[in-house]
């Protein structure tokens, strides 16, 4: 049996470096590409060569098996490819002779027999083949950013990540109610390609909650700081706070000092449809910063009301 010359084909030598081969391969594969000759059976067929020829050659196994079937049956322009049946042909070509030098069988029983044997061989893989266990992909995962307010009351987001084959894929995630940091969403049959007809894996979302500007989420508690002034903590007051859209009525109690907390039942975060956590308010005192003419001469008078009572205070202590 006579094999095709690969060297030849490719204007390259056994001594020629894979470089080389690379190199020649384009640039005949450029001439004979079916796209540069259009209803070309000829060019068409030599291209199909050219790639049996590369994909041979740069493999140093096959190419060192080829080398080997042409040392022992030289070269010709036979159209079956020894390396690429390489089972299926080695062993045929054993049962051959052997059938034909030692047996004495005629050409036609010996082919018989032969077709026999290939398609018993290929039952037989095709069982193997089908007692493979399915194989479920691998998960893909990415991390998804959401604002504490796209949290509490769910949101729609839009994320776009990379498949394996380096397309850009973007899907909608809708963002459940209550949901939070370190949380995970799973799209299922979005991951990695299974094997052996297994289910393809997932797609793995980890949320997590931006910082938010005033509000601060301890378990399914909403903590803020409130800066009252120093009347409003000494006298009291009542203020409306906006939390997550809702205006809520806070009563600052008489002689708040700083670190004081208020708390307001089920007016925190979600924990599910029914139920909420408490919102904690903080309380800070800060001083103005600026000051009317009316409100120096109001703290004056204040300071004098104070003055006397320290020294009333100083008196008492005194006369005991």
């Amino acid at each position: 049996m006579k094999q095709k010359d690969y060297y030849k084909l490719l204007g390259v030598n056994k001594k020629s470096s894979q470089e080389e081969i690379k190199i020649k391969y384009r640039k005949l594969a450029k001439k004979y590409h079916p796209d540069a000759n259009i209803n070309n059976e000829e060019a068409e067929n030599i291209f199909k060569d050219l790639n049996e020829a590369y994909n041979i050659l740069m493999d140093k196994d096959k190419k060192k098996k080829y080398d080997k079937q042409v040392a022992r049956y030289g070269y010709g322009s036979v159209e079956l490819n020894v390396l690429n049946q390489e089972n299926k042909n080695l062993s045929g070509n054993v049962v051959s002779e052997l059938m034909s030098t030692i047996l004495g069988f005629s050409r036609d029983t010996r082919d018989k027999v032969i077709s026999v044997a290939e398609n018993v061989k290929d039952d037989i893989k095709e069982k193997i083949d089908l007692t493979k266990e399915p194989k479920k992909g691998e998960n893909i995962e990415t991390t998804l950013y959401v604002t504490l307010e796209e949290g509490f009351f769910g949101a729609e987001k839009k994320i776009s990540f990379k498949t394996t084959r380096g397309s850009l894929k973007n899907y909608s995630v809708n963002v459940p109610m209550g949901i939070r940091d370190g949380e995970k969403i799973r799209l299922s049959g979005l991951g990695k390609p299974g094997k052996n007809g297994g289910k393809n894996g997932d797609l793995i979302i980890l949320v997590k909650l931006r910082p938010h500007s005033i509000l601060r989420l301890e378990g399914s508690d909403i903590h803020i700081v409130l800066d009252v002034t120093p009347v409003q903590a000494i006298i009291g007051d009542k203020i409306l706070l906006k939390v997550f859209g809702e205006k809520i009525s806070i009563d600052i109690p008489i002689k708040s000092k700083t670190g004081d907390t208020i708390e307001i039942q089920s007016k925190g975060y979600i924990v599910n449809q029914t139920t909420r956590g408490n919102l904690i308010i903080e309380i800070n005192i800060v001083m103005p910063e600026e000051l009317s003419e009316r409100e120096i001469k109001l703290y004056e008078q204040l300071l004098k009301v104070e003055k006397q009572k320290i020294k009333s205070r100083i008196t008492k202590s005194e006369e005991n």
